[in-house]
């Protein structure tokens, strides 16, 4: 059973962030929170239909830098990143529920979550890029999480600001190199430099947290 375990990690942080929304969201506000982790489901399609295509089709194994690359910051990075911007940004950030700039952290966060869990049991099956898959499936909704609050922060500051495309594109930009990163790590099997980028990130995204949560609207041009 302990092979399963690493499946429920992110509908458990779903869980966990529902129950606790729920004491302090309306009713209405509450039902598109918990919308966005089963959009998080068709966020991955993308992902997991290029990666199938492309292992199965093109190129059996990875084992150069360059197919490293490609996998990690195209088939991943890009494609994992743009599909949850476009359901952040143009589904979510404009209703009226979100009125401040946390709120594209949470949102984003539970898309993520969607992400992870449909990948992850995507992977459990069908990963054979590597000897890690425990080291990936762990490391899957950890990393989605951070990479979540990262899209958030931008994306949900631009609902504010005049220059929502610069924040659009920053945000998205950051996401894409992040998820290419941790990517890279797994595939490369270097789990020194795993910890290393998971640490740096995790300091980022309190950072940017607290920013969030700090943030003065009236400030705000």
């Amino acid at each position: 059973m302990s092979q399963y375990a690493p499946l429920f990690i992110a509908p458990v942080i779903f869980i966990i962030l529902v129950v606790i929304a729920s004491f302090g969201m309306e009713k209405k506000q509450w039902g598109l929170f918990v919308s966005s982790y089963f959009f998080g489901f068709i966020a991955v399609i993308p992902m997991i239909i290029a990666v199938y295509l492309v292992s199965n089709y093109w190129i059996q194994n990875v084992g150069s830098i360059r197919r490293i690359l490609l996998y990690s910051f195209v088939m991943i990075g890009f494609l994992s990143e743009i599909s949850k911007f476009l359901i952040l940004r143009y589904k979510y950030i404009p209703n009226d529920f979100l009125t401040k700039p946390f709120d594209g952290i949470l949102y984003s966060i539970l898309i993520s979550m969607g992400f992870a869990t449909t990948a992850n049991v995507y992977f459990f099956y069908e990963w054979n890029y590597s000897d890690n898959l425990a080291v990936v499936l762990y490391t899957v909704p950890f990393a989605n999480l951070l990479i979540g609050i990262i899209l958030g922060f931008f994306i949900g500051l631009g609902k504010f600001r005049s220059s929502t495309q610069a924040d659009s594109l920053t945000g998205i930009g950051a996401a894409v190199f992040f998820q290419g990163f941790f990517s890279f790590c797994l595939f490369s099997q270097d789990y020194l430099l795993l910890g290393l980028v998971a640490f740096g990130t995790l300091i980022i995204c309190v950072m940017l947290s607290i920013k969030s949560i700090n943030t003065d609207l009236k400030s705000m041009v």
